[in-house]
């Protein structure tokens, strides 16, 4: 999946020059989206092995291309769900309540040095 939060602030400009939009505003559902995807698919390429990929290329890509490049076309994995009357419910719920525990006493050992 594309990770916005992972661009560096030249792949934003870029990004949004090729766009012609501020790179908030790709998300919104009324605004133009080939340019943005091709931007974005261009940065992609770009990063993951392929430097001279073009602008050109990029908008020659078909949608399905263009989200195949993105991630966009993959489906996120939902974590399973456990069953509260499984084993493996019990370990989470002593993982968590073990874990909540330990920060309970990191944090009153750190106040008491102070």
């Amino acid at each position: 999946m594309f990770d916005f939060d992972a661009l560096t602030l030249g792949e934003v400009s870029k990004i949004e020059e090729l766009s012609g939009q501020s790179i908030a505003s790709i998300a919104d559902a009324d605004s133009p989206k080939g340019k943005a995807l091709a931007a974005m698919a261009m940065v992609v390429k770009r990063r993951t092995g392929d430097p001279a990929f073009t602008w050109n290329q990029a908008c020659a890509l078909t949608l399905d291309e263009a989200n195949q490049i993105l991630g966009l076309n993959e489906e996120e994995q939902d974590e399973p769900e456990l069953d509260p009357t499984s084993e493996d419910y019990e370990d989470e719920a002593g993982k968590e309540q073990r874990s909540s525990g330990s920060e309970q006493r990191e944090t009153s050992a750190a106040k008491a040095k102070k």
